[in-house]
């Protein structure tokens, strides 16, 4: 896709855009037209374009997901390898359930592109990477092994045991035996001494790709949901310079892990080894998780960001859309 001009990116682009509301949003093609601004009939034709050229084939081809403008500028910015921007449906109001599924199709879409048979897919916590792991289809993941980033079994045996079916093909699953958060630092250093603790992070750290959540500090972070962190303690760590957490690691607007105690009651792997994992997909949106996912990138935690369409932008500066009658009169 290198060498195209910023005509046939926009063109692309509005082919994605229109090919993910049909196949992935379930619009009809009367909707589809109202939210591009061009006809039913163009609407029509452009989904068969997208056919034609194979931006849709079974799924929407994951290396036609960046094409995007805006998912490319935050390549280029936030010196990503990917970025898949989940197009916007304009409602203001969506609740963060919502969104969380919309961003998860995208990041089981882009999985399924990578994970290969023999590979490890590390995860992480969240809504989100639950409701990835939800979507990722068994025949898969019958052939890939899994393998948690930390402590938390109750927040991971759901989701493993709905993704991995029945049978397996040599995949393994393997989950750090601790809670999160443990009840003091000599318990934890006590834990990370054990054999079943150390192996699984050992198979944490040589993971092939990597699927994790970005939490914020308000709404209902994951860590409170599970009664880990309440209200009152999530303030002081946001007066402390936290603007949110991967793994129960929290970091400032920069990207450096803030100092706090929880930090030696936590069981997993070290954001450096984090890190260290070849591919690192984070999957987050929603507006309030803006300034989590600005000092995610700062610190360099991500190789791949799957994000709503309002986010990115906001990430950008850039609260501009595509102006699609302009593209209509250069298509026609």
């Amino acid at each position: 896709m290198t060498g195209q001009s910023a005509t046939e990116w926009e063109l692309e682009e509005q082919l994605v855009r229109a090919a993910w509301y049909y196949y992935v949003d379930e619009l009809t093609q009367d909707e589809i037209a109202k939210k591009l601004s061009v006809s039913r009939a163009s609407a029509g034709r452009m989904l068969e374009k997208a056919r034609r050229a194979g931006i849709v084939t079974f799924t929407i081809n994951s290396d036609y997901l960046p094409v995007f403008e805006v998912g490319r500028r935050l390549i280029e910015v936030h010196g990503l390898r990917d970025a898949l921007v989940i197009p916007s449906v304009g409602d203001a109001t969506e609740k963060q359930s919502v969104t969380n599924q919309r961003v998860a199709r995208g990041g089981a879409q882009y999985l399924q592109s990578q994970l290969k048979p023999g590979q490890t897919l590390a995860m992480g916590w969240g809504d989100t990477v639950r409701k990835t792991f939800d979507l990722l289809p068994t025949d898969l993941m019958t052939q890939v092994s899994t393998v948690t980033l930390t402590g938390g079994v109750d927040a991971y045996v759901t989701a493993l045991r709905k993704v991995r079916g029945v049978g397996t093909d040599g995949a393994d699953d393997w989950v750090i035996p601790t809670p999160i958060l443990v009840s003091s630092p000599e318990m934890a250093r006590a834990l990370y001494q054990e054999d079943g603790v150390r192996q699984v992070i050992e198979r944490a750290r040589g993971a092939d790709h990597a699927l994790i959540g970005i939490g914020a500090l308000t709404g209902f972070p994951t860590l409170a949901q599970f009664g880990y962190a309440e209200t009152a303690e999530l303030q002081r760590f946001g007066a402390a310079g936290a603007v949110g957490d991967v793994l129960g690691l929290f970091y400032d607007s920069q990207g450096h892990i803030v100092d706090l105690p929880l930090n030696d009651r936590r069981i997993g792997i070290g954001i450096d080894e984090l890190r260290a994992i070849p591919n690192v997909v984070g999957v987050a949106g929603g507006m309030d998780k803006v300034p989590a996912i600005r000092g995610a990138l700062a610190g360099g935690y991500l190789d791949v960001l799957v994000t709503s369409e309002e986010v990115a932008r906001a990430l950008l500066g850039d609260a501009t859309t595509t102006d699609s009658t302009e593209i209509e009169e250069a298509r026609t």
